[in-house]
């Protein structure tokens, strides 16, 4: 089971978050739910990073997606 899909554009990461609406804790509110719209990857949330300042914080969302998945 993937955890995360990352689409790799000219002026940001975007990365699909393999959790389904509701199921993740973003008290900054980054995560854009994707869920009633069409899009690419698996799962409800969409991030875009174009730079490294939020990076750290993205891995927090990003391990919520692992440690539902990936176990």
């Amino acid at each position: 089971t993937n955890i995360v899909d990352f689409e790799i554009l000219k002026s940001c990461l975007k990365m699909t978050l393999n959790l389904k609406n509701g199921e993740l804790d973003d008290p900054k509110k980054i995560a854009r739910d994707i869920s009633e719209i069409g899009h690419w990857g698996n799962g409800d949330y969409e991030i875009k990073i174009s730079n490294d300042e939020q990076l750290e914080y993205v891995m927090s969302l990003i391990k919520q997606s692992w440690v539902k998945n990936g176990k």
